[in-house]
């Protein structure tokens, strides 16, 4: 089943790729009121005994790149919804 999502693109910008077997994703916030969001979601990820879930980069000028295990990829949109980074989610 397929997920789409939307987002606030006045605050930031999201790029969603498939890498092999792994979701990649590129978030760029346009400031970094948002990297204690980010934070709530790796310590939640980082709360289970699963090692390669999702990996977290944090670059400079508030981009981070987001690396998401394919059987965590629903789990990672939902926590990105509950942080408030993702305004509306669909199952389609």
């Amino acid at each position: 089943m397929k997920v789409e999502y939307k987002y606030n693109e006045q605050f930031l910008e999201l790029k969603e790729t498939p890498n092999g077997d792994d979701f990649e994703f590129t978030l760029t916030f346009i400031d970094n009121k948002w990297k204690k969001k980010i934070e709530e979601i790796r310590e939640y990820f980082d709360t289970n005994n699963i090692l390669t879930d999702i990996y977290f980069y944090i670059h400079p000028k508030n981009r981070f790149q987001i690396i998401v295990r394919k059987d965590f990829y629903n789990e990672f949109i939902i926590q990105l919804f509950k942080q408030q980074i993702v305004e509306e989610i669909k199952w389609v």
